[in-house]
């Protein structure tokens, strides 16, 4: 029995040393593709970023392209958890506002992997080898879930669900991907937060309905018929 513990304690700490590893890996390919660019960056330099011998890189990833993939699938897991505070039992219209706050927030506190996952074109390739690329899906199925949620309680104007779930995905995106990329000078550094802010509150105002309260039918009066 004590053995059997001891192999178990052991095999664990070998797990928890190659994950640690994998993240220092993953760590510093990041900061290599964003500085460098994925095409400059190799997996010796990966490598020598961290101090680790280049042949051994790879018993931990095959290439640059699954290094790539999974700090892509990271992002997706930090912006699912960033989504999933939103409060189901909420109104509609405030679920669809909460989500595209939460998508916006993510972006700007974690460009790093916003890049990764919505502007570069390199984890293409590898999304495509993918059966089901489920995180992607799973993201976009939660915003389409919130604009049909929307469209059903009158928030939104009824209409194509898809076509309505790609606009809103689009939109938000643009904002994220200009700020991000650094692609608004006309735009004092210092007013960027408040132009976001207002810009984000001028969709949701042009996109939804407004609130508009229903009236209760008048109750009928009751009258008594008067025998003649």
């Amino acid at each position: 029995m004590t053995a059997l513990v001891h192999r178990k304690g052991h095999a664990e700490r070998l797990d928890r040393g190659r994950a640690e590893m994998r993240e220092r890996i993953c760590a510093a390919a990041m900061r290599l593709f964003l500085e460098d660019g994925f095409e400059q960056t190799s997996m010796r330099r990966i490598a020598a970023a961290i101090g680790y011998s280049p042949g051994a890189i790879y018993s931990y990833f095959e290439d640059k392209d699954e290094i790539l993939y999974a700090l892509h699938i990271e992002g997706f897991g930090k912006l699912r958890e960033a989504l999933q505070v939103i409060d189901p039992a909420l109104p509609a219209r405030e679920r669809l506002r909460l989500g595209g706050e939460a998508y916006l927030r993510f972006a700007f506190e974690h460009p790093e992997y916003y890049d990764l996952m919505f502007i570069t074109s390199h984890t293409v390739a590898r999304i495509r080898e993918q059966e089901r690329w489920d995180v992607g899906w799973d993201t976009y199925d939660f915003l389409r879930d919130l604009v049909r949620a929307a469209m059903a309680d009158g928030v939104l104007p009824a209409g194509d669900l898809e076509a309505a779930t790609f606009a809103m995905w689009a939109s938000m995106h643009g904002i994220a991907a200009l700020v991000i990329r650094g692609r608004c000078p006309m735009i004092p550094q210092a007013d960027v937060g408040a132009v976001v802010a207002s810009a984000f509150a001028w969709q949701q105002a042009r996109l939804t309905r407004p609130t508009v309260a229903r009236r209760r039918p008048a109750a009928r009066r009751s009258v008594k018929r008067v025998r003649k």
